[in-house]
């Protein structure tokens, strides 16, 4: 569980590009009050180690933020920043222990990603609630959308969503991305895996709303086969992944159960009762089904479930050749990095300040299987990983 670098060469188009495991984990584990405290918790069930699973990942002054959703019970904190203690990486809790009291709905409950603006420290927190790991009769706490300033170590905001917008027991909040308009918050955009669907928040008017469109639903047959571990996982997740172009002129997303790439303009998205049916653009197929895509400056970058591999569309190289934007294809895709034992299931990305993307590897078809080994003896089962690729977000 102790966290190691090593030093990978592979190739990008022509350029020389540096990969490397920064932390890696046979179990997560986290920075507990008191050992008493942890000890406590496994006995009472509020810690189950098999049930932690690594997923988002963002980052913000050098530090590593990550969730651990609660898609099983037992996961003691959903949002956490990466801290090391005698040669191990342990989770941080964030901001607080509080804020991750389950039950409690004024904490975070299900958190599967989040967001961070680069210029103000804002973190942009989807909190699906309690469906997945409520028991029949709990109390259900309703999906909201918590945003907090990493250093002014406050709450500035919470958006509660309606229920006609993120209905309890079927919203699954899955990513974010958000839009900023002459430097100021303007758009949170958000898949919703749950009812297929995606969800605009408007940061001026404090209001959600959503669209749904066929191109968001999981597709049938082939598309929901992915090849992992030499088996066939069948995974039929709508709407997942999303991107925001470095223009804020396009949003990018896509179902996992699909292939295809599609495209949709913020400006249809900013009519809250706009009717996007024409606006929707195949951009054509990937090399592969993915969830977690996020786009830098010049490319889209996502994990390539099927090769156990990093690929990148060059969208920029794509424009240059393209009659008009309308026109642009998913045409230049590129291998950026790829290994057969440590990439199973590219979850999750992030873009530092300096060129560098970050992304999470999770083995997730073995989490939900039941068949991941979590003894220190075994494999390991959870990565971070930073790779060199000269672009940086939308930020």
């Amino acid at each position: 569980m102790s966290a190691f670098t090593i030093l990978l060469i592979t190739i990008l188009g022509h350029q020389l590009v540096d990969s490397a495991i920064v932390y890696k984990w046979h179990a997560i584990d986290y920075e507990w009050p008191s050992t008493s405290v942890k000890q406590a918790s496994i006995k009472n069930g509020s810690f189950i180690i098999k049930n932690n699973l690594l997923s988002g990942i963002k980052i913000y002054n050098e530090s590593v933020y990550v969730t651990v959703p609660r898609t099983k019970k037992g996961v003691p904190s959903a949002v956490n920043v990466i801290v090391e203690k005698n040669g191990e990486a342990i989770l941080r809790p964030f901001p607080s222990w509080s804020m991750q009291t389950v039950g409690d709905c004024s904490a975070i409950q299900f958190a599967q990603s989040f967001e961070i603006d680069q210029s103000t420290g804002w973190m942009w927190i989807i909190d699906t609630g309690l469906h997945i790991i409520a028991d029949p009769g709990q109390f259900l706490c309703p999906a909201k959308l918590v945003i907090y300033d990493i250093n002014a170590k406050k709450v500035i905001r919470v958006h509660t969503f309606p229920e006609a917008v993120a209905p309890k027991m079927r919203t699954y909040l899955n990513d974010i991305v958000v839009h900023k308009i002459s430097g100021k918050p303007a758009y949170a955009y958000i898949t919703d895996t749950g009812t297929a669907k995606l969800v605009v928040y408007d940061f001026r008017k404090d209001k959600s709303y959503t669209f749904a469109h066929k191109s968001m639903a999981a597709e049938s047959g082939p598309a929901t086969i992915i090849d992992f571990d030499n088996t066939k996982f069948v995974s039929k997740t709508a709407i997942n992944g999303i991107a925001l172009s470095p223009d804020s002129r396009y949003l990018y997303y896509c179902p996992l159960a699909s292939m295809k790439l599609y495209r949709v303009p913020t400006s249809v998205l900013a009519q809250e009762n706009g009717d996007i049916s024409r606006s929707v653009k195949n951009l054509g197929d990937k090399v592969s089904q993915t969830g977690g895509m996020m786009a830098g400056s010049k490319s889209l970058f996502y994990g390539a479930l099927n090769k156990n591999a990093v690929y990148k569309w060059d969208f920029t190289k794509d424009m240059a050749i393209a009659a008009s934007v309308d026109d642009v294809t998913l045409t230049t895709q590129t291998q950026v990095v790829k290994d057969e034992a440590l990439m199973n299931w590219v979850d999750s990305f992030a873009f530092d300040t300096s060129g560098h993307l970050y992304f999470t590897v999770n083995n997730v078809p073995k989490f939900l299987q039941n068949t991941m080994d979590f003894k220190d003896t075994g494999p390991f089962n959870m990565f971070v990983w930073k790779i060199y690729v000269g672009e940086k977000n939308y930020w």
